[in-house]
């Protein structure tokens, strides 16, 4: 069950990244944080990229901990979804840089 828990935790963990991201550029959205404030950056873009980049260090982190396990083919699964995970947490927040935040 463990192994099964550590196969499925780099998605699991991008999942929580994407909604996490979401719910912030809601959030900041709702709250009228569009004016520049820091580096001609919007509060909004500031605390998406603040959180992109921790989401970014965590899926490194896990990956560096997945990377402990390699007795079954469940583990090195494990570190391929991972790296999955990883890959896709940077291109989902790449719009983040490229688009403005609130339309």
């Amino acid at each position: 069950m463990i192994a099964l828990t550590r196969m499925v935790s780099g998605l699991a963990l991008w999942a929580f990244g994407f909604s996490l991201l979401y719910a912030l550029h809601g959030l900041g959205c709702s709250l009228g944080w569009t004016e520049p404030s820091l580096f001609a950056l919007t509060r909004i873009k500031l605390l998406l990229i603040v959180a992109w980049s921790g989401l970014i260090l965590a899926q490194a982190a896990l990956i560096v901990w997945l990377r402990r396990y390699r007795g079954t083919q469940i583990d090195v699964i494990g570190i391929a979804i991972g790296w999955i995970g990883l890959f896709a947490t940077v291109v989902g927040g790449f719009p983040i840089l490229a688009i403005s935040s609130c339309v």
